[in-house]
C-alpha cells in the first residue's frame, strides 16, 4: 500500500504560508526567473475577479485592480518541502520526494494497513493533513496500491482518497489525468476516446502499433499492478523558517511581527517530532549585503512558544544594523527532552528560561561585562575574575561547600585609595576613607609580581597587614607607587 501527500498550489501557498490573511485577497504568483514572467498560480478571489494563468502583470492589473502580485520565492518553497517530507517522515520511514509539493510514502509494514480498515485509514490521513495545517500548508493525501495509482488518487481526492477497486477507479479517471503529450490527447479525442477505461480497451499491442513508444509509455501510466521503487529520501533535521521582504524593514515593531509567527511554526513543527528547542539562530540579511547573526541558546530547552519568543525578543531590544533589513530566516536546533532526577538535597531554577530573560535585561542596562557568575582566572593576581554566564547544566554539590576558619577579610572592590605615611620604609600612619590613625604594628612586605608576558597587565605590589591604636586589622598594599586599603579584617 502507497500513499502520496500532495501540496495543491505549492508556489502559492509557500508564499503565503506567513500571511495566511491573504487567502482573502487577489493574489497572483509569478516567476521573475522566467525570461516573460507571467502568473502561474493564484488565490480564488483573483480567479473570480478573471485572472488566469499566463497573463502578465499589466494583464492582470487589467483585469483586477486590486490584484496583489508576488513573486516566486524558492526560499520558502525549499522550506515547505522540508516541512512536508519531515511531516511525512514521523507517519513512514520511507517516503520520495517525488516532485515539489508532492511525497510518495511506502506503508509497508505499518500495522494499520495489515488489514484494510477504510474508516481508519481516513482518520491516519486526516492526522497528515492536520499536522501539515499547523504549519500553514493544506494538504490532501490518496491511498492506493501501487505509487502510480496513489498519485491519480490524491489528484482527485477532497482531502482524502482511498482506492479500494483499483480497476474501477482507474477506468473511471479522464484521459488526461495520464499527461498525454498534446499530440496524442488530440488523436484521442477525434478517436472519442474520453476515459482511461475506454483507452485501456484499445488493447497494448494496436495502441502500440498506431500511436508508437508515446502510446506504450501512456498504456503503462494505466497500469494498476506496476509498483516502482522509491528514491527513498532522509527529511532534514534542519528546521528554519525564512522570508524576503518586498518593502525594507527599519524598526522593530515588524520585525518582531513576523518572528513571533516563524517562532509558532517552529514550536509546532519541533513538537510533531517530540522533541524541544534547545537553540535559536537567527539571520538577518541587509540591504547593503551584510549579514547580523545571532545563536541564543534556550537555558532550558522548550516547546513553548511565547518563553521562546521572549527570548528574541531581549535579545533585540538593544541591537543595532548598519542598514535595513531585506531577508530574514530563523532557525531552530532540536533535541529530546530530558529528566532529571534531583538529589535529596539538591534544588533546581523554578524557570531557567525567565532567569536567563532577566540577567539580558541586566546586561542590556548594565553592560554584560558586569553581570553573570564570577569566575576566576587562571592568574595569581590578587581578586582577579571575570563574569560568566551561568551555566545550567549541572548542580553545585554539597560537598564542594567548605568553610575557613580565622579572620575574614572583608574587600573592597575596588580598592580604596590611601595616603600612608612612612618611617624607616615602614607604613606609620594611614589615611583613607575607610581606616584613619597611626599604624602600631605591621607585618610584611610580601612582594608579589606576574603576568610578565603581557607587558599590559603586568602587576607588582608589595602588600602589608596592618594595626592602627584603635586595634583596626586592614591589609594595605602599594602598586606603582600608590597606595591601596584592600580590605578589612573582621
Amino acid at each position: 500500500m502507497f500513499a502520496v501527500i500532495r501540496i495543491p498550489d505549492f508556489a502559492l501557498q509557500a508564499a503565503l504560508r506567513h500571511e495566511p490573511e491573504l487567502w482573502l485577497r487577489a493574489v497572483a504568483v509569478m516567476d521573475e526567473r522566467e525570461k516573460k514572467a507571467t502568473v502561474f498560480q493564484m488565490t480564488r478571489p483573483a480567479r473570480d475577479a478573471g485572472v488566469r494563468e499566463g497573463l502578465t502583470s499589466t494583464q492582470a492589473l487589467a483585469r483586477c485592480a486590486e490584484v496583489l502580485i508576488k513573486s516566486r520565492s524558492l526560499s520558502q518553497e525549499k522550506t515547505a518541502q522540508e516541512i512536508l517530507l519531515q511531516t511525512a517522515c514521523e507517519f513512514s520511514p520511507r517516503i520520495e520526494a517525488t516532485a515539489a509539493g508532492l511525497c510518495t510514502m511506502d506503508l509497508q509494514g505499518l500495522s494499520l494497513f495489515r488489514e484494510v480498515n477504510p474508516d481508519r485509514i481516513s482518520e491516519w490521513a486526516d492526522k497528515i493533513i492536520s499536522s501539515l495545517a499547523q504549519a500553514g500548508l493544506r494538504a490532501c493525501v490518496g491511498i492506493a496500491p501501487t505509487p502510480g495509482l496513489a498519485l491519480h488518487a490524491v489528484r482527485f481526492s477532497n482531502p482524502i482518497l482511498f482506492v479500494g477497486k483499483s480497476a474501477q477507479f482507474i477506468s473511471g479517471l479522464p484521459i488526461a489525468s495520464l499527461d498525454p503529450t498534446p499530440e496524442i490527447f488530440d488523436i484521442l479525442e477525434r478517436w472519442g476516446i474520453r476515459t482511461v477505461g475506454e483507452f485501456i480497451a484499445l488493447g497494448k499491442d494496436p495502441i502500440a502499433e498506431r500511436l508508437g513508444p508515446d502510446g506504450l509509455e501512456l498504456f503503462d501510466r494505466a497500469s494498476i499492478d506496476d509498483v516502482r521503487p522509491l528514491d527513498l529520501v532522509t527529511p532534514s533535521e534542519t528546521f528554519s523558517e525564512t522570508m524576503e521582504f518586498e518593502h525594507e524593514i527599519e524598526s522593530l515593531p515588524p520585525l518582531l511581527f513576523i518572528l513571533n509567527r516563524f517562532v509558532e511554526q517552529l514550536a509546532n513543527r519541533v513538537g510533531v517530532t517530540q522533541q524541544v528547542i534547545a537553540e535559536l539562530q537567527l539571520r538577518l540579511q541587509l540591504c547593503l549585503g551584510d549579514k547580523h547573526e545571532s545563536v541564543l541558546k534556550v537555558p532550558s530547552p522548550t516547546g513553548n512558544k511565547d518563553v521562546l519568543f521572549r527570548i528574541l525578543q531581549t535579545r533585540l531590544e538593544d541591537a543595532r544594523t548598519d542598514s535595513a533589513i531585506v531577508a530574514l530566516e530563523l532557525s531552530a536546533t532540536p533535541c529530546r527532552i530530558e529528566i532529571h532526577q534531583f538529589g535529596l538535597f539538591e534544588a533546581a531554577l523554578r524557570d531557567p528560561n525567565q532567569f536567563a530573560e532577566t540577567l539580558a535585561r541586566l546586561a542590556a542596562l548594565c553592560g554584560s561585562e558586569n553581570v553573570g557568575t564570577p569566575f576566576v582566572e587562571e592568574t595569581h593576581r590578587p581578586d582577579a575574575f571575570k563574569m560568566l554566564r551561568p551555566k545550567f547544566e549541572g548542580i553545585p554539590a554539597a560537598n564542594n561547600v567548605f568553610h575557613i576558619e580565622g579572620l575574614k577579610l572583608r574587600r573592597f572592590r575596588p580598592a580604596i585609595r590611601a595616603d600612608v605615611q612612612l618611617e624607616n620604609g615602614t607604613p606609620a600612619n594611614i589615611n583613607a576613607s575607610k581606616l584613619n590613625g597611626q599604624i602600631e604594628r605591621r607585618s610584611g612586605p610580601w612582594r608579589t609580581s606576574g603576568d610578565w608576558w603581557e607587558q599590559q597587565r603586568l602587576w607588582n605590589r608589595d602588600e602589608w597587614d596592618v594595626q592602627t591604636r584603635e586595634g583596626s586589622l586592614a591589609r594595605i598594599y602599594r602598586e606603582n607607587e600608590n597606595w591601596f586599603l584592600e580590605g578589612i579584617y573582621d
